[in-house]
């Protein structure tokens, strides 16, 4: 019986490795605070990720964010021609969607409805080298 259980448990693991993490980073060069005239930013995150053997709900990966503050689990949605993650916490009432076009132009938005706030932040992304 243990011999049926050990070939899945091998050949996930196999699929799994085979993928490999890889990462993108971002560099923000503006933000903007709800109607306030945006400002310089130097902010930069990182998000590693490691796509899924078949999407799930949409998504191609589960991803880490780091940035400066904060490091959180995202979902990742990765195509030649965009790439979008995002993350939600305290029962959706404060989430973050970054968005990047083909180019790497990107655009990163950070809601928080206790607040209310809204920032968006401007720069782009690449696969990390």
């Amino acid at each position: 019986m243990i011999k049926h259980h050990f070939l899945p448990a091998v050949l996930c693991f196999c699929a799994s490795t085979a993928l490999g993490a890889q990462e993108i980073t971002c560099t923000f060069i503006s933000e903007c605070i709800d109607t306030e005239a945006c400002e310089d930013s130097s902010y930069t995150i990182s998000i590693t990720h490691k796509d899924f053997a078949h999407p799930q709900d949409g998504m191609d990966a589960s991803a880490v964010w780091t940035d400066d503050a904060v490091t959180r689990n995202v979902l990742l949605r990765s195509r030649p021609d965009i790439v979008f993650a995002m993350w939600a916490e305290h029962d959706g009432r404060q989430f973050g969607r970054l968005m990047t076009d083909g180019a790497g132009q990107a655009r990163y938005v950070v809601m928080d409805s206790t607040t209310p706030l809204m920032i968006s932040y401007h720069g782009t992304c690449k696969d990390a080298e």
